[in-house]
């Protein structure tokens, strides 16, 4: 359903690699990958798990890796933006939302089965291609990690 849905997002931005935007809201990130970014941040930014939007980021990255148009590093520092920042930032939000950070009895937020469902679909999907940029997704997760609220660790 979704993942096919995404899966063929994916595939259709590896085939025609994806054009340039005139968005700057990620440091480091070239105008190539920053419209996409900007759009993974604002779903991520309402508490949403920005995987369609991670997609056409990571969609546009493996084109140019796979096209051997890669400049500077371009295409792992926007992967791994959306990988690493975009992900924090969704999590840290969706704790502020609702009854999510409520503790139960357990000890443990209301919204962690949410929140561990959304990391396991994000570390499949997304965390699926770290391949093609060589990175360690031990790494990444770490970084996760350390970016996550306190509420949100709870859950990990």
């Amino acid at each position: 359903m979704k993942i096919n849905l995404l899966l063929s997002v994916l595939v259709s931005l590896l085939v025609t690699g994806c054009g340039e935007s005139n968005s700057a809201s990620q440091p480091g990130l070239s105008k190539l990958y920053q419209e996409h970014f900007k759009d993974a941040w604002a779903v991520s930014n309402q508490g949403k798990l920005p995987l369609n939007e991670c997609a056409r980021v990571v969609g546009t990255a493996v084109g140019m890796v796979m096209a051997n148009r890669d400049e500077n590093n371009q295409a792992q520092q926007a992967y791994e933006a959306c990988y690493v920042d975009a992900f924090v930032n969704y999590a840290n939000v969706y704790f502020t939302l609702d009854d999510n950070a409520k503790i139960e009895r357990d000890n443990t937020p209301q919204g962690c089965l949410k929140f561990a469902q959304s990391l396991r679909m994000h570390k499949s999907i997304v965390g699926g291609f770290a391949d093609k940029f060589a990175v360690d997704t031990n790494a990444l997760d770490q970084r996760i990690r350390s970016g996550l609220s306190e509420t949100a660790a709870l859950c990990l």
